[in-house]
C-alpha cells in the first residue's frame, strides 16, 4: 500500500501520475479518510448519493485509489469486501468483524523478528508483509455496535 505522509497529500500522489483530483474524487477520498470503519463501495455510494457523486464515479474512484495502492481491499467477518484509508506510516489494521470498526497498530518488532526467523528457516529472501488482524471489538461484544457505527 502506498504510504501518504504529511508533507505529500492525495493530489500530489495523483499529479504525479497525470489525474486529475476532480471534486468527485476528492470527496470519495475524504469519505474513506474520514470513517473509521471499513465501508464497502456501495455504503460509499449511497452516503454520497444526495451530495450529486453518482455510484458510477464512486466505483472508478474507489478502483483507481485501490489500484495506485490509495486504499487497501479487505474482508469484513462476513466475507463482505470493504476499503480502508491508508495509514500514515506503517501500521496494520485491526478489524471488527461486526461493525468493521477500524484500530491501526504498529507490531514492527514482532514482525521484523517473525521475518527473520521466516527467512532463515525457509531461505526466502523477504522483502515486505501484508498482515489483517480480526476480532469483534469491545463495542460488539457488549451488544452496542450501534454506537460506532455510521
Amino acid at each position: 500500500m502506498t504510504e501518504i505522509t504529511p508533507q505529500e497529500d492525495i493530489e500530489a500522489v495523483l499529479r504525479r501520475k497525470g489525474i486529475p483530483f476532480t471534486r468527485q474524487r476528492r470527496r470519495v477520498w475524504e469519505f474513506f479518510t474520514g470513517a473509521d470503519r471499513a465501508v464497502t463501495i456501495t455504503e460509499a455510494a449511497d452516503a454520497m448519493r444526495c451530495e450529486a457523486v453518482g455510484q458510477a464515479t464512486v466505483y472508478r474512484a474507489v478502483q483507481l485509489f485501490n489500484d495506485l495502492g490509495l486504499l487497501a481491499r479487505v474482508q469484513d467477518g462476513r466475507g463482505a469486501i470493504c476499503y480502508i484509508a491508508p495509514p500514515i506510516g506503517h501500521s496494520h489494521p485491526l478489524i471488527c468483524g461486526i461493525c468493521r470498526r477500524v484500530i491501526r497498530f504498529d507490531g514492527e518488532g514482532d514482525l521484523t523478528a517473525l521475518e527473520a526467523h521466516l527467512s532463515e528457516t525457509t531461505g526466502f529472501d523477504i522483502y515486505g508483509h501484508h498482515l489483517e488482524v480480526y476480532g469483534i471489538c469491545p463495542s460488539c461484544r457488549a451488544g452496542k455496535a450501534g454506537d460506532h457505527v455510521e
